[in-house]
This record gives structure tokens, sequence and C-alpha cells, in this order.
């Protein structure tokens, strides 16, 4: 799942402001201007100052909570979390500088403090972070650190990799099976002399007879390797290397990644294929000129259509504010083009799936009079159009839908971008079962052009004001050509048909 995607029904859990970020907020502003040497004297107006601080504290109160920014453990501090509240920062000190500027035209106020505002900001949120790390990072160290040392099993590591990093993290933390770090062995050369978290890269495990020569001199017993590369291939390979150095001196020796299942994983995920979904071949929509065209085209179209239906988007937005209550959008993820997953958002249409009380509601329980007008003139779908703008969806192509939704046979249809509307949504939409929409769609596939194009979209309005209807007309030809196109694919041969009448 995406980061910060939340379920509607727990998006109460989005709203939270820690009493050091609002401190923060308010002293960050106050520090620039004595930073910058502001007038600050009995001749000189001081409104212009304290309109400023109380807006940047408001703003960044309000984009701390927007971005999250509380949500993070400060044990667990992390770059994403940094990069949140730089984000955070920079909106908040960006809101604050355009408002003040259209009450004062900053007046008094120096044009350096809103950089030097961003820059205390973001210091004082990831520094009090920082110190609260640290000091929960050196209790645990301490506690972990509590072992006997005749009970202590030193252990080299194999590969200054990702996966060294957060094994090393977890001997240092918690000491498991009262391991401890001795040194690390990689054999990238130029690596050598640096270290992870203090331990040092004392060079490659063609030093490893050596090195524990050379520790064993100094009195630290070393019980084992730990090989911790991420490929398979090369992981074994460094096994084998080390093996009969570990079979004479009674050493452990093992692959971290073996140990934690990594590999399995992905024996399970080549077989699953991503969770059933293939990718598509080259052929429909990759050998047709007029999509690579589409993809061009229906992003601006779709940021067109964007601003002009903004007072539309602002209506449905307060409608389901006053109706259903925050958040107003509602996502899902579905399958896109390739067996990708996108996320596909709509305005919120129904209550949550649960009460307040924990009973599970039905769906007719959950739709509201609101929403059933918003899914019947189909503005539930607008906010797709920033799905187009992004390139997950096309205005016009098959719809994307749920896992469980996909029809057997369904690689020629997942070859193209989804779309808002489709030759299966003007032939049925709801009313057609899955197999018969994977033929409507892979028929669209094969014989998409700019007429057929204009016709949908043409149709998708009469069905906006007169509900789904089934063309059993077009659906036949579609099953057809499903039928004939699976024959001939048997036979290893190729058929043009001729599209049906509109």
């Amino acid at each position: 799942m995406r980061k910060r995607l939340l379920p509607s029904s727990k998006s109460i859990l989005s709203h939270r402001l820690a009493v050091a970020d609002l401190l923060s907020a308010f002293l960050a502003p106050s520090l620039a201007f004595l930073l910058r040497d502001a007038p600050f004297s009995a001749e000189v107006h001081l409104e212009p100052y304290a309109v400023y601080i109380c807006a940047a504290t408001g703003f960044s109160a309000l984009f701390c909570i927007q971005f999250r920014v509380a949500h993070g453990l400060p044990k667990f501090f992390s770059f994403h979390d940094a990069i949140q509240i730089a984000k955070a920062s920079a909106c908040a000190v960006t809101a604050s500088t355009i408002l003040v500027f259209t009450l004062t035209r900053l007046e008094s106020i120096p044009r350096s403090i809103p950089p030097i505002h961003f820059l205390m900001l973001t210091a004082a949120l990831i520094g009090v972070r920082l110190l609260r790390r640290a000091v929960v990072h050196r209790q645990e160290v301490a506690a972990a650190l509590d072992v006997p040392h005749d009970k202590e099993r030193g252990v080299i590591i194999i590969g200054a990799k990702r996966l060294a990093w957060f094994y090393i993290r977890v001997l240092d933390t918690f000491a498991a099976d009262n391991r401890r770090v001795v040194a690390i062995l990689d054999e990238n050369k130029t690596l050598h002399g640096r270290s992870i978290f203090g331990h040092v890269i004392m060079g490659d495990t063609g030093e490893a007879r050596a090195l524990l020569d050379d520790l064993s001199q100094h009195g630290v017993d070393v019980h084992g390797f730990v090989i911790c590369e991420r490929e398979r291939d090369k992981a074994l390979e460094l096994f084998d290397r080390l093996r009969t150095l570990c079979l004479e001196r009674g050493l452990e020796l093992e692959i971290l990644a073996e140990q934690l299942g990594v590999y399995a994983r992905e024996q399970e995920e080549i077989v699953a294929d991503n969770h059933g979904i293939k990718e598509a071949p080259a052929s429909g929509g990759d050998g047709n000129w007029y999509f690579a065209v589409k993809c061009l085209v229906e992003p601006v179209l779709a940021a067109v259509l964007v601003l002009a239906f903004s007072p539309l988007f602002a209506l449905a937005g307060l409608l389901v504010r006053i109706d259903l209550g925050a958040p107003i959008l509602f996502w899902q993820r579905r399958i896109g083009r390739n067996g990708r997953p996108i996320y596909v958002y709509k305005f919120k249409s129904m209550r949550n799936a649960v009460d307040a009380s924990g009973r599970r509601l039905q769906d007719a329980e959950r739709l509201t009079p609101v929403g059933r007008f918003l899914r019947a003139t189909r503005v539930d779908e607008l906010p797709q159009l920033f799905n187009v703008v992004m390139g997950d969806m096309a205005l016009i192509g098959p719809r994307p839908l749920l896992l469980v939704d996909q029809p057997a046979e369904h690689s020629l249809r997942l070859s193209i971008a989804p779309g808002l509307t489709g030759w299966a949504q003007i032939h049925g939409g709801k009313l057609v079962n899955a197999e018969e929409k994977n033929a409507l769609d892979e028929w669209y596939v094969r014989n998409a052009s700019p007429k057929l194009d204009v016709a949908i979209v043409l149709r998708t309005l009469v069905i906006v004001l007169t509900g789904d209807r089934r063309n059993e007309a077009g659906l036949t030809a579609a099953l057809a050509q499903a039928l004939q196109d699976k024959s001939q694919e048997l036979c290893d041969g190729n058929v043009v048909t001729e599209p049906s009448a509109f």
C-alpha cells in the first residue's frame, strides 16, 4: 500500500499534532526575526511581525497535520520522515508569506525572513526527533550491552549491503542470541576502512583466515560468519568460498536472506507472477500508433477538463463533506496497464462499511441519496481525471477492475491504459458479465480509432442521462470476434475483422 493512504474509516488517524511541533511552529518565525536582527523598537509598529508569526504558527500546525509529521515514532525517525517535515515546512512558509503579503505587503519584514524561517522550522522539527531518537537508542543499547562477556558470540558480517545495515542494527539494539559484530568483510576494495554503525570493513573474504588469526591474538572470539548478500547466486558463491575455512575452524556459516525466508518469497512471487496478472504481450495496444498519440494528448485534455469542471468538483466535494463528512475522496487499488497496480480515486458515495457499534452494513444501508445521485450522474468518477493527468489512466479505454473482478483471459485488455469510459461501458456497463466485458474491451483494443473514441464519448453522455442499457448487436459482434481470435490463436493464424456498426 502506498505511504499515507488510509481507508476512509481510518481517516481520523491522520489528525495529530504534537505539543513540541506546535511550540516549534511558534518559535521558528520568532527566532528567524532575531537572527535577521529585525528592528524591534518603540518607533516600529509590531503589527506586521505579529501577523507573520500568527500566520506562520497556524499554517505550520495545519501542514504538520496534513503531512502527518507527528505520526512517525521518534525512535524510528528516518529519511522519509525528514522529507515529510521539509515538505510541511515549505508549504507552511509559502502559505504564510502569501497571506502576509496580501494583508501587509510584507511591510517592515525583511525579504530574507521566509527562507530563514523555513530553515529554522525544518531544523527544529527534525532536531526534536533526532534528540528523542538518540535518547531512546542510548537506552536500548545500554540494555543490550548488559550481557556477560563469556556468553557473547562474535560474528563477522560478509557484504556491506542494506541487509547488513539492517542486521547490524538489530544486533546492536537487541543483542539477538548474544551476538556481537566484530568485523565486516566486503569484496569491494573501495569500501575497506569505512564503517557501518562504527563497525569497520576490514577487507574481503580472501583475508578472512588472516583476520581470524589477528582477532584471536587480541582475545576476540569469532563464532561464525553471516552472509548479508541479497542476490542468491552471489550469496551461494560466498558460502562456497568460506565453507572450507568454517569446517576447519568449527565456525558457523549462514546466509541471512535464507534465514529470513527472502528467497522463498522470491520463488512465490515468480510463481504468482504479480498476483496472477501476467504482463501483457507487446501486441494489441503497443502495436497501434493511435495509442501512442493518446498517451500524449489525453493527459493534456484531462488537465483542461479539470479546470473546466473545477466548479463541479467544488460543489460535489461540498455535498460529500456535508453528507458523509471527511474524507471526501475514496480510493481503490485496481489493476492498470500491464498488470501494474494503480490507485483509482472517486468522490465518496457510501458510508463506512461498519457502524459505530462495529456492525457490518449492507450496501443498501451505506448508499446515501447524495451518493446515489453522484453515481447516477457519474460525477463520483470525476477525480479520476487526475489519474489521467498522472498517466495512470486514459480518457477512453477498458475500465480498471479489482483483482477479483479480472476475467480469465485479460492480457489484451491490460495492454493499454484503463479509461474513464470505454466500449464495454456503452454496451451495458454493469449489465454485462466479466467475460462479455472482456470481449468488448478486447474488441476496442483491436479497433481503436479517433472516430470510435468520439462515438464512445457521445454514447457515454447519453448513458449518463438515460442509464445503462445492453447493446446486443455490439456485444454479439465482440463475442464473435473473441471466439474467432481464440480459434485462430490455436491455429497460429491472424484474423482481421471489420468493426461493427455503431
